[in-house]
């Protein structure tokens, strides 16, 4: 892993404990769709390829580490329902 990964990796993990700890965590996680979640990154990045194309790469950058945590936290969503087996299950 290179250095650059390991330092946007940490900035993901701090986006995730401010997004915790200004929204709830999974408490409040848990009440939004994966489709919600989809919307919200899309958006994000969407506002990312703005900011991009407006040649403001900070806020661009800014925009990706909140795309990558929202991401994030949507896997997480999708693993605890796994675990208390509330997702539909799959047909064969």
């Amino acid at each position: 892993m290179t250095h650059e990964t390991e330092s946007v990796l940490q900035q993901v993990a701090a986006e995730r404990d401010r997004q915790d700890q200004k929204w709830g965590g999974p408490a409040h996680d848990d009440r939004h769709t994966t489709a919600d979640m989809v919307q919200l990154i899309e958006d994000y990045a969407g506002w990312a390829r703005t900011m991009a194309g407006m040649q403001s790469f900070d806020k661009a950058k800014r925009r990706l580490v909140q795309v990558a945590a929202l991401a994030v936290a949507a896997a997480e969503i999708i693993e605890r329902a796994e675990k208390r087996n509330l997702l539909p299950s799959r047909s064969a």
